[in-house]
């Protein structure tokens, strides 16, 4: 029983939950780069919501199915195809032996998520089965999917019933993005504090991946060139180095840093790094710490009855 990549597309890998508490071990966090795309999707087809799935970066992809199973996808937005015929995200769809799954170039966005009914047959890997592409581990032989892989599959649960994401729920993503920070353990080295951060509008640039995104605009000033030592980063830091451009760091950021920590982007928020493609623009608001723990309360709050024991990382 499996799915086969017929067209893997720009980079398409197996992601589920987040490599955990081993940051210690200089392990990056990884895992789904939007994990609420990645529990909607999961949610629609009967699995834990941090299982694993193929998260597709830009598509396009093709997949076909050698046996009878159900599938949904959600993140960005895109053409869905099953053999030929238009089919909606955000929804419990069938297929059947033989079925080929497309999908499109996404419209906005960066990120889509394709879930199985039946469990993709990946070993874990320190907790996960999770894909590390940058460390070379995990999901399948620790690579991105190539066109011809087979992905071995376990067998199907309950039956699956058709399901639907309730509209007000469904993510909507554009080519601008708003993401809300807090001020970063360095935050008093910019000249003009956490303002300068929300004065400019910023662009991702195409130096950007799983591991983080380099933003262009106004380089932000310093009011300080004297070096920091190494301190812990994590996905949603921002870094300002010396060329006053910032680095957000991205889920499988590195875990150290030297470059002053200037913000950042608070959990509630996270998720949407992964769906920051090269382009996209975004702006960033600060908020307090009591803020963003409110914030947080609220989102999970919202999602609660849908997506239960949601976590957002």
């Amino acid at each position: 029983m499996s799915l086969t990549v017929v067209k893997a597309g720009l980079q398409s890998s197996i992601q589920a939950a987040p490599f955990r508490r081993l940051r210690k071990l200089a392990v990056p966090s990884g895992g789904a780069a939007d994990g609420l795309s990645l529990a909607l999707a999961n949610q629609l087809v009967g699995r834990p919501l941090d299982a694993a799935a193929i998260e597709i970066a830009l598509g396009p992809a093709e997949f076909r199915a050698d046996r009878a199973l159900a599938v949904a996808v959600t993140g960005a937005p895109c053409q869905v195809q099953i053999n030929g015929e238009e089919a909606e995200p955000h929804q419990t769809l069938h297929l059947e032996a033989g079925d080929v799954l497309a999908i499109g170039r996404v419209w906005a966005g960066c990120r889509v998520y394709l879930a199985l009914s039946a469990a993709i047959e990946v070993p874990e890997v320190l907790g996960t089965r999770s894909t590390l592409i940058g460390a070379g581990f995990g999901g399948l032989e620790g690579r991105a999917l190539a066109d011809g892989d087979v992905l071995a599959l376990g067998e199907d649960g309950d039956a699956v019933p058709a399901l639907v994401t309730p509209p007000e729920l469904q993510p909507f993503f554009g080519h601008g993005f708003v993401l809300r920070v807090v001020a970063g353990p360095e935050s008093d080295r910019l000249a003009l504090g956490m303002a300068a951060l929300a004065r400019k509008r910023w662009r991702v640039s195409s130096r950007s991946s799983r591991m983080g995104l380099k933003l262009q605009g106004t380089p932000l000033d310093l009011n300080s060139a004297a070096p920091i030592r190494s301190g812990a980063v994590f996905p949603g830091i921002i870094q300002c180095p010396p060329d006053g451009l910032p680095y957000l760091i991205g889920c499988e950021g590195q875990t150290t840093g030297g470059y002053p920590r200037v913000g950042q982007v608070i959990r509630a928020d996270r998720h949407l790094i992964g769906q920051l493609a090269p382009n996209a623009t975004m702006l960033l608001v600060p908020v307090q710490p009591d803020q963003a723990e409110q914030i947080l309360h609220e989102k999970l709050k919202l999602w609660a009855e849908w997506l239960p024991g949601l976590a957002l990382a």
